[in-house]
């Protein structure tokens, strides 16, 4: 297979024809296919989003019958921030290069290594290694950063490494992956999970909040595009795609390129993860408009009929209500702080103007976790100690 390629116009002709289709009695057949769980191609997709019938609740009980169908445990995973530096440009994010508002940290590789030592110690056995992203110059600095990072936690026995440095160059695998086990074929072990948000699949969006200097490194939308096909390249076998929910108001192109991508990676025999975060405050700026609660459940409850052995994660970018209600319907959340080394044995701290976005709920994560144990038993990646941090 070649690498992925996006045609809008493609797009907007299976939309142009889902459209044509919601006054059709078809519609009940792909209601009915959705409740089975056995998934939905694109259009069907669209069809189901697009149709008046399907408000946020009947869409959300379409995806509780397909998860009924195929069940699946919830998992875990913490967000570690080794740095908030950054030499992209992009409109919406709080460790943009020129945000004079945020206050610029990196952890030294000592002071990594002690987060994750009490991410373990608190019960997590994954973690997502975040820094910005960099020109070609810069990334000969962090990426052997990030590499001894996965090689601590590789040590120290985690099961799931989530890796969000932003789309990298073919041979810069090589030094990411550096004296990483590749034992299977060439796959890179413990789990390793590729995290490259789109944010938009549309270029004039995408240009319109990423910029188009050739310099900076999130400007050019196709070598972000195809950053999984490198990877896979690479051995890593888990991609999580994501779209920034609400900076595209066309949530219906927006869900079919997410579909048409998870389907490329799917057929490259990955194992995908979705991301759907929502608009949040940043650091000296004003609260970013998102969609509506509703709209957002809908979204979550679509991705889920439709990408059933997709992974869906939310974050504790929603508060607890949101997760409550779509716990359920999911595959994994994820909890902790935005800000870089925030852990503390007992908690972590949530400073806004040293944090990439805000995150509504600050609670610890045993206390987030602990509200789902119950209801799914128990969570992938995560084992909760005795008592609960005070």
């Amino acid at each position: 297979m070649g690498d992925f390629q996006l045609d809008p116009i493609a797009v907007r002709d299976v939309l142009h024809r889902a459209a044509a289709r919601t006054a059709d009695r078809r519609v009940d057949a792909v209601v009915e296919r959705a409740r089975s769980g056995a998934g939905l191609l694109p259009e069907d997709a669209a069809v189901l989003w697009l149709t008046p019938r399907l408000d946020a609740a009947a869409m959300y009980d379409l995806a509780a019958a397909a998860r009924r169908a195929r069940p699946t445990p919830l998992e875990t995973f913490a967000p570690l921030y080794m740095t908030n530096t950054c030499d992209a440009e992009c409109r919406m994010c709080g460790m943009r290069r020129a945000n004079r508002a945020l206050k610029r940290e990196t952890a030294e590789i000592r002071a990594v290594e002690e987060q994750l030592r009490i991410l373990t110690q608190r019960g997590l056995r994954a973690v997502a290694l975040l820094t910005g992203e960099y020109r070609a110059a810069t990334r000969s600095w962090a990426l052997p950063y990030v590499n001894q990072a996965l090689r601590v936690a590789q040590a120290l026995g985690f099961a799931h490494v989530l890796i969000n440095v932003g789309s990298i160059d073919e041979p810069e695998y090589d030094v990411l992956l550096a004296d990483i086990g590749r034992p299977d074929g060439g796959c890179a072990a413990p789990k390793l999970t590729m995290c490259t948000f789109q944010e938009t699949y549309s270029p004039d969006v995408y240009a319109k909040f990423m910029g188009t200097d050739p310099e900076n490194p999130r400007a050019d939308f196709t070598r972000r595009l195809t950053n999984f096909d490198r990877a896979f390249r690479a051995g890593l076998r888990t991609a999580n795609p994501g779209i920034l929910v609400g900076l595209n108001a066309d949530l219906a192109y927006e869900l079919t390129a997410l579909a048409l991508h998870a389907y490329h990676l799917l057929a490259l025999g990955m194992e995908v993860y979705l991301s759907v975060p929502r608009l949040r405050q940043i650091a000296g700026g004003r609260s970013q408009g998102g969609i509506g609660d509703e709209e957002f459940v809908r979204l979550v409850a679509l991705l889920a009929v439709s990408l059933p052995t997709c992974k869906i994660v939310i974050t504790t970018r929603e508060n607890s209500a949101m997760q409550q209600r779509l716990v359920p319907i999911v595959t994994v959340l994820s909890a902790g702080s935005a800000a870089v080394a925030p852990y503390t044995n007992s908690g972590a701290h949530f400073p806004l103007e040293a944090s990439q976005f805000e995150v509504i709920d600050q609670r610890p994560f045993e206390e987030i976790l602990a509200e789902h144990l119950g209801r799914r038993g128990t969570i992938e990646n995560y084992r909760p100690q005795s008592t609960l941090p005070v």
